[in-house]
């Protein structure tokens, strides 16, 4: 029930919405409480002030207009985009350099011609074809010469390239070429070499070099040297054929052999420029163009130097090592043709060694039954531990560092000796003696095989 008002207390009439108004006669809205209009209408009113300790709420941010610059966040993973395009850049850098270096021209000229070893003679030495290398020996008193007829012009292919291996150190190894500008005179010039295998030269500079190139010869003085001549290559000087060389000499297929565990490079025996130098040059380079960006533009290349270094180190890491699993691939593939199939004996005849082993077989049938005490000489310590490891469970004495007759008291009666590709000792059939070039002179008996390659029984 509601308490009737007192008559000294009018009624308050009720605002109208259609006539409720501020002092500037601005219509207010009729949704909002009236304690808000009224602090509304004060704070329109002329000459009125906000209180000091009110704040104004900040009106939100308006988002950019198109082709308006704002200070974004760079997007992520710039930062390995930038490694990658720096590394590339500075690998291009490095072979530009390279190509410059070795006179190369982004023009061809002509055509490579290659010679190989069906034409060539031998006018001083004695040779021997095996396969498609030559095996030439020098002469014991004279220069050995392999030469070739050619027929190319000298300002077209300045590049000539002999593929000659087992060169022995200390060598003179020269060029022999003649021309139809001066067709009597025989022109020479010194060829490098590096691990027995000459390197190309560079003739375009060469006053000599002119007209059509007639002839071509190599020339090593090393008095008794073999070597393996398997032909050679007169090729333009351009960038793409520099590069071109250098790119299938990395990725030539490397088997495996008993040096391989020694070798980081990979790729050809020797190479012009081995692939880890251009590689170290372009992380470098890239390097220093990351350094200089993030020194001038912070804010677009996030990231600490260092981290920047070993994303650096890791992409040239992984450069070499695709190279080299690609060669791991090849040679898996190489390995399943060659022992795919075959028991643990058909392997070991098919291996590497498997003149060692057959004949190993052979003594070990001659062989008794029961472990003997057994010394192995051979010529290199890989065939004498070898040949111990196929005599296994025998009880194999071998030296690993020394090829040298075994000295007085090695041998003694009931012992057997393996004899495999040695030279320091002789077997005397008529009086059954083995004859050591130390001096050392025993009685003894052929068990199995004959010459270097033989078993004898110390009696």
């Amino acid at each position: 029930m509601n308490a009737p008002r007192p008559p000294s207390e009018p009624a308050e009439p009720a605002p109208s919405a259609a006539h409720a108004a501020d002092s500037d006669g601005r219509a207010a809205p009729e949704h909002l409480p009236a304690a808000i209009q009224d602090a509304a209408a004060v704070g329109d009113a002329p000459g009125s002030t906000a209180p000091e300790n009110e704040a104004t709420p900040a009106a939100p941010a308006s988002p950019a207009a198109p082709g308006q610059s704002a200070d974004a966040a760079p997007p992520r993973g710039i930062t390995l985009v930038a490694i990658g395009l720096a590394f590339v850049v500075g690998c291009a850098v490095a072979l530009a350099a390279y190509v410059a270096i070795n006179q190369g021209t982004f023009r061809s000229t002509g055509q490579a011609q290659v010679y190989g070893i069906a034409k060539m003679s031998v006018p001083r030495g004695t040779a021997k074809r095996d396969g498609d290398t030559l095996v030439v020996q020098a002469p014991a008193a004279d220069v050995l010469i392999v030469s070739t007829p050619s027929d190319f012009r000298a300002r077209e292919l300045a590049a000539i390239d002999w593929s000659v291996e087992d060169v022995p150190a200390g060598a003179d190894v020269r060029l022999l070429f003649t021309s139809d500008y001066r067709p009597r005179l025989v022109q020479n010039r010194p060829l490098a070499v590096e691990d027995g295998r000459v390197q190309t030269i560079v003739l375009s500079g060469d006053r000599d070099w002119i007209g059509k190139i007639t002839g071509l010869a190599i020339a090593v003085r090393a008095p008794g040297a073999t070597i393996r001549v398997r032909g050679v290559t007169a090729k333009p000087q351009t960038a793409l054929q520099l590069v071109g060389d250098r790119a299938r000499e990395w990725f030539r297929f490397e088997p495996w052999n008993g040096t391989s565990i020694n070798s980081v490079t990979g790729g050809a025996p020797s190479q012009n420029l081995p692939l880890p130098i251009p590689v170290a040059i372009a992380s470098l380079l890239g390097l220093a163009a990351l350094a200089l960006a993030r020194r001038f533009a912070p804010a677009r290349l996030p990231g600490t130097l260092a981290s920047i270094a070993a994303g650096m180190f890791v992409l040239a890491w992984t450069v070499l090592d695709v190279r080299w699993t690609a060669n791991l691939a090849r040679q898996n593939i190489a390995t399943l043709e060659h022992y795919g199939g075959k028991d643990a004996a058909g392997r070991a005849d098919a291996a590497e060694d498997g003149d060692l082993y057959r004949f190993i077989e052979t003594a070990r049938a001659a062989l008794p039954a029961d472990p003997q005490r057994i010394v192995v000489l051979a010529s290199a310590h890989y065939y004498r531990g070898r040949a111990a490891w196929h005599l296994l469970p025998h009880r194999v004495m071998w030296s690993p560092a020394n090829d040298a007759a075994p000295p007085r008291g090695a041998l003694r009666t009931g012992d057997y000796l393996v004899v495999w590709q040695d030279g320091h000792v002789r077997f005397d059939g008529t009086d059954g003696r083995l004859r050591f070039d130390n001096g050392v002179d025993l009685p003894a008996k052929l068990v199995a095989g004959e010459g270097s390659r033989a078993v004898y029984a110390i009696l």
